[in-house]
């Protein structure tokens, strides 16, 4: 009788256990929900048996939303592979319209993406690798690469508490272009430059330029907009050109031929961590993105203790917070 009991104790608790990871374990095909949907017009339109789909999703037909995620069925599980390694996720990979959908975090740094970053107020990611950055927002099938919008076969969706994208779609934005399904083992396989390194357009640079014009950028214009970052930048690199200055990166920030040059120099803030958008505003400088022409010199008015450059130099225009002057 014991031995009985013990047996259905272990069962039941087995269950209880058991099934919660087992909703998580498979992947699955899906469909997000139109308006006007239901159960029965989803298992219509996908040729699906309605108990079927009933029975391995767990909303209430009656609370079906536009947007929502159905799972379709099961299948056997999506692995992903980048440059011949797996790729580990806590929640696995669903398809959708043919589409390969994967957690927007785990992929990312697989990728080698430099920055995740979540636009205040809204369900919008930000991914910047490299010069490239791309947006996403959850619940839309529109995608942003470089300013740009992208139509994308399905919305980027939240999906058992992450944000799944389509794979695909986000590797070769950011360039990457060998990707392989393998339809009997339900595998995506990746392969290409997964590292943010430095590349150029037009001109060569060093990291150590790199390095210490982000830092020069991050310090100068940390609450600028990007626009106002990049006119620093390219400041100092028309500086390195001009023979009135160093001709180096280092040596035009460091310069003290008449004074500190720069603030952060005397404040210590050029040893700062620049953030991405000052890193990307550096390099696409250093790659000839020009948007302040022969400019030497800028200022913000609200901050400066002396007005030489205004009594000297011709302006050019406004950014934000800082003038321009040649």
């Amino acid at each position: 009788m014991k031995k009985m009991v013990f047996t259905i104790i272990t069962l039941v608790l087995s269950f209880i256990i058991v099934q919660p990871i087992n909703a998580f374990a498979s992947s699955y095909h899906m469909h997000t929900v139109m308006p006007g949907e239901t159960y029965f017009t989803i298992s219509v339109k996908h040729n699906r048996n309605l108990n079927s789909i009933q029975s391995i999703n767990y909303r209430n037909p009656m609370e079906l939303q536009p947007g929502d995620l159905v799972r379709l069925n099961a299948i056997n599980q999506i692995t992903v592979e980048v440059n011949n390694r797996l790729v580990h996720f806590d929640r696995q990979p669903y398809i959708e319209n043919d589409r390969v959908f994967v957690p927007l975090r785990f992929i990312s740094e697989a990728l080698g993406v430099d920055e995740i970053k979540w636009l205040q107020g809204s369900a919008t990611a930000q991914i910047i690798r490299g010069s490239d950055t791309i947006e996403v927002t959850r619940g839309s099938d529109i995608a942003r690469i470089n300013g740009r919008n992208v139509k994308l076969d399905a919305p980027v969706q939240l999906y058992t508490d992450r944000t799944f994208v389509p794979i695909r779609f986000f590797a070769e934005a950011f360039g990457i272009t060998n990707i392989q399904w393998d339809n009997n083992n339900n595998k995506v396989s990746i392969n290409g430059n997964t590292s943010a390194t430095v590349t150029s357009t037009s001109t060569s640079y060093t990291e150590d330029e790199l390095f210490w014009l982000a830092r020069i950028v991050h310090a100068e214009a940390s609450g600028e907009p990007y626009a106002g970052k990049l006119a620093v930048a390219n400041v100092i690199i028309n500086r390195k050109n001009s023979s009135e200055f160093p001709n180096s990166i280092y040596g035009v920030i460091f310069d003290r031929n008449h004074g500190v040059q720069f603030t952060p120099i005397s404040n210590g803030t050029i040893y700062n961590t620049p953030n991405a958008d000052s890193i990307r505003a550096a390099r696409e400088a250093l790659e000839g993105h020009n948007n302040i022409g022969n400019s030497l010199f800028f200022l913000n008015p609200a901050k400066a203790t002396t007005f030489w450059i205004t009594a000297n130099r011709p302006y050019i225009t406004t950014i934000a917070g800082h003038a321009f002057y040649l």
